[in-house]
């Protein structure tokens, strides 16, 4: 995958995950974005604590995500990708001379929804639940992200629980 996409799924993967913490109600109980997590963390992550929040929601997202979509080898989802993907995502970010530039978006809650709306493709989605976006080819093409982020968006404003995915099978 092309490295613009990988720092547009990690920054989306922040957002995404930022949000499901932090708006009420909570969409997963996890604090890594919590005042006082960096504190928390810095003790065991002292140089790589915004990395250990980045796997800390990744992980938070996926269980309820698994939970609402199921797990398969051909269902996935922003949260858990193709090993291949995910082996790329985590490379990209680890190699990141500045970690900051993943997590700029997270001030508060209305900066991560702002960054969202600017991923989104300004379509109007609105889903409650699983919704499937494509298929497996689907997951490389940036606009299919485009339209994850706008389902997220609309999700976070209106307050319902949306899960985008991909899926071979419908």
């Amino acid at each position: 995958m092309k490295k613009t996409i990988n720092t547009d799924l990690i920054r989306l993967r922040f957002i995404a995950g930022y949000l499901g913490e932090q708006l009420q109600p909570k969409w997963w109980t996890s604090s890594f974005f919590a005042q006082g997590s960096t504190m928390f963390l810095s003790p065991v992550f002292s140089k790589t604590a915004i990395l250990a929040k980045y796997h800390g929601i990744q992980e938070a997202a996926s269980r309820i995500h698994d939970e609402r979509i199921g797990i398969g080898t051909s269902v996935f989802h922003l949260f858990r990708l193709p090993e291949a993907i995910e082996r790329e995502l985590h490379q990209h970010i680890s190699d990141s001379d500045n970690m900051d530039q993943f997590i700029k978006d997270l001030a508060s809650a209305s900066d991560a929804l702002n960054a969202l709306v600017s991923f989104s493709d300004n379509e109007s989605r609105q889903a409650v639940g699983p919704v499937r976006i494509g298929g497996h080819s689907d997951l490389k093409k940036t606009d299919s992200w485009r339209a994850v982020a706008s389902y997220y968006q609309q999700a976070f404003a209106t307050q319902h629980q949306t899960f985008p995915y991909y899926s071979e099978v419908r």
